[in-house]
């Protein structure tokens, strides 16, 4: 019987595979700041390392078992530069900025049966991702998807301003996963995992309901399909039912 889903959020939950609006925004807002300021060397410094961040943009959306290791970088690079010295007040400015753009990219052909299934049965729904938790917390509360956990990087914090991001979240979600399962005292043939890539594989692997993403590439949903009996719901009628079929599955 199904008692706990966990998503993916990049390419599952919302359309962008790398949260690329999210900190594009904040750069776009530490460009600014510099200018209004007259911080022409920090200008300078934000570009070029924006620049670069590009490229390793460009090859993580090529390769996508190395996600972690390109994004890693476009994190150092742009930490002292972007991320660094916000105030709570200017990081909660933006993240609700970020929401209303954000909505959009939402797939409501998963949240929306996972919604019914949370009032319906009680079903318990969390999120695991590498993006950022501000960011995924804002733009679920927004669209009123309400979720009972989420497992994600994010700021770190020197008093009233942040100190950087942390990107710890990378290619552990196996690791994040188990923990998860211990804290809600779950195991994991009773849990549903949604994903989308290479990162999701083996949570799929773990666990009693492996469903992909309709973001997923059809490569990918034939992948997870065939290694590891995955359901890729053509519709989301079909996902629905899927769902609730595992809700009310009677344990033996």
């Amino acid at each position: 019987m199904l008692r706990l889903v966990v998503c993916d959020w990049n390419g599952t939950l919302l359309r962008e595979m790398l949260e690329e609006t999210f900190f594009l925004g904040i750069c776009r807002r530490a460009v600014l700041r510099a200018i209004r300021h007259g911080q022409i060397g920090k200008l300078v410094r934000i570009m070029v390392a924006g620049l670069r961040g590009y490229w390793e943009y460009r090859d993580a959306l090529h390769r996508p078992d190395r996600v972690p290791h390109h994004i890693t970088r476009v994190v150092e690079m742009l930490d002292p530069l972007a991320f660094c010295g916000l105030s709570r007040q200017e990081l909660d400015d933006y993240t609700r900025f970020y929401a209303r753009r954000a909505q959009p990219m939402l797939d409501p052909r998963l949240l929306a049966p996972l919604e019914l299934a949370r009032e319906r049965f009680g079903l318990p729904v969390g999120v695991i991702s590498s993006g950022c938790r501000s960011g995924i917390e804002a733009t679920m509360s927004m669209a009123n998807y309400p979720v009972d956990f989420i497992c994600a990087n994010d700021f770190w914090w020197d008093g009233d301003r942040t100190a950087g991001f942390r990107f710890t979240l990378t290619d552990n979600k196996l690791q994040l996963l188990d923990t998860v399962l211990a804290e809600q005292g779950v195991q994991a043939a009773d849990v549903m995992y949604i994903g989308d890539g290479p990162l999701d594989a083996e949570c799929f692997g773990r666990v009693g309901w492996p469903v992909v993403s309709f973001f997923a590439s059809p490569r990918h949903r034939a992948r997870f399909v065939r290694e590891y009996g995955a359901f890729a719901p053509p519709n989301q009628a079909a996902f629905q039912q899927h769902l609730f079929a595992a809700c009310q599955e009677k344990e033996t």
